[in-house]
């Protein structure tokens, strides 16, 4: 049974722990800066969030003005991909840095085995400050997603400090984590994780950013959203009545909710980076912005939700690292995979690395400093909700996006034959609508073949047994988020 902080005691008890641990101080880490004081680092993630619906990718909305500043003081990298399109599974890739066939890791509710090591795992016997501030009850400590943390606040365990206000709302996160700076101590460098929930469905932003955007002039056509007669919640072939909106079924009016609920958390977001700034700390920081997948908006008749497919909806995701005297200002449209993270935070935190690598995972401080190319010209994926023979498996160079289909109901829905390789062009055809595999003979094949040999290789041994660390049984309240958010 797992002993959760109660919900009067957890955020003063985050606020008023005092933190021990020693650093390795015994030589420059890869920003250049002496030992005795390393970069503060600050991971923040929004949950669901499509890379091309931020505006410093190009969407016509002024969608993320936060984030674009963010973008153009930084390295925008423009073609991250996630390695699976559900949260548990791609943050487990992304703490662990290993992919799902490392850490087994492929749903909603899987713990994540606690022998597994995690990024604030090695960041703690670093010597810093470890922190986290999470909105989704995916990530609850019941998964073991609180490894390696000093302090580990579930907003949904938290009373707002605001009366009505949603616990798991972006205004609410910004409130703990901004406390928790508030506490944090100055002698030592910390490690901050704050994970946005917005803008996972239902699309519910606040007043006033709800109706920002209905009516503009980027509306797109007047699309019905297809609404199935029974109530429980579907996301194929259309949506079940419970998660109509304001009994609206045109697709315009959710794509502008959805679209307005980024524009409420890059809202919240400057709030956090002001806080920052006032306390001296983000001009300096390391500051690492990214999504664990994106969302499907109506695209290949999947309506509101992510996992189901390996298509660029849901895998591209923005990611920007951001650290004055590192990383430069410029755009890098090489492939990227979020288990890149993890080592690339590490190298900057001071951690010796074998040829820039922790498990899975390159460092990405050479592409930061304009020093290198990209090192990884084919990044992989995986999706699908079934069974192993129900997976879906993707490689991308940038250019041409291969799935391979296990399972035949998907190659009728993702290539419209029976088929077991889909090859999309992403430069003619972005919504991979159209498999030209017969017309690109030699990249089906590059792909294919490069695609095969990551299945092939050998786990890393990454998997713990979670019962080795004792039940933590699932919270009631982390059960009502869940099925708030559909996982269940």
């Amino acid at each position: 049974m797992s002993h959760r902080i109660p919900t009067s005691l957890a955020l003063a008890l985050a606020l008023g722990l005092a933190l021990a641990g020693c650093g390795r101080d015994s030589a420059p880490n890869a920003a250049g800066e002496r030992p005795g004081r390393r970069p503060d680092v600050l991971l923040l993630t929004i949950d669901t969030l499509r890379a091309d619906h931020l505006s410093a990718w190009g969407y016509p909305r002024l969608t993320s003005p936060t984030l674009d500043r963010m973008a153009a003081e930084g390295t925008r990298f423009a073609f991250a991909q996630a390695q699976r399109p559900k949260t548990g599974p791609s943050f487990t890739s992304m703490f662990t840095s290993g992919y799902c066939s490392d850490h087994g890791v492929r749903r909603i509710g899987q713990p994540a085995g606690c022998s597994m090591r995690f990024l604030a795992e090695e960041m703690k016997e670093l010597g810093y400050q470890t922190h986290a501030v999470v909105a989704n009850a995916a990530l609850a400590r019941e998964f073991y997603f609180d490894q390696g943390f000093d302090t580990y606040i579930e907003t949904w365990g938290v009373e707002p400090r605001k009366a009505g206000l949603d616990p798991t709302g972006a205004e609410a996160v910004t409130d703990l984590a901004e406390a928790v700076v508030g506490k944090l101590d100055r002698d030592r460098p910390y490690f901050l994780w704050v994970h946005y929930v917005d803008p996972h469905e239902p699309y519910t932003p606040p007043e006033p950013f709800r109706d920002h955007f209905q009516g503009d002039g980027h509306s797109g056509p007047p699309v019905e959203v297809p609404v199935a007669r029974r109530n429980s919640r579907q996301s194929w072939n259309g949506i079940g009545r419970k998660q109509v909106l304001d009994g609206r079924t045109d697709l315009p009016f959710y794509v502008a909710r959805y679209d307005a609920e980024i524009r409420y958390v890059d809202d919240q977001i400057a709030r956090l980076l002001e806080a920052l700034r006032r306390r001296g700390d983000y001009d300096r920081m390391l500051t690492v912005m990214t999504s664990d997948h994106g969302e499907s908006l109506g695209e290949h008749n999947y309506w509101f939700d992510h996992g189901m497919f390996g298509f660029q909806t849901c895998l591209h995701v923005p990611l920007v690292v951001r650290l004055p005297g590192l990383a430069r200002a410029a755009v890098d449209s090489g492939p990227v995979e979020l288990v890149d993270l993890a080592p690339t935070i590490l190298e900057v935190a001071g951690k010796r690395l074998r040829e820039g690598t922790w498990m899975r995972g390159r460092s990405l401080v050479p592409r930061l400093r304009g020093e290198a190319p990209p090192a990884r010209p084919i990044a992989f994926a995986e999706a699908g909700y079934s069974s192993r023979e129900g997976w879906i498996r993707v490689a991308t160079d940038g250019r041409f996006t291969l799935h391979r289909l296990l399972d035949r109901a998907d190659r009728r829905r993702v290539a419209h034959a029976d088929r077991e390789f889909a090859l999309f062009d992403l430069a003619a055809d972005p919504g991979e609508t159209r498999n030209v595999a017969d017309l690109h003979g030699a990249d089906l094949t590059r792909l294919r073949d490069a695609l095969a040999a990551w299945e092939q290789a050998a786990p890393l041994p990454l998997r713990g047994d979670s019962d080795d660390c004792g039940d933590r049984a699932m919270e009631s309240d982390t059960e009502a988020q869940l099925r708030a958010l559909g996982y269940l």
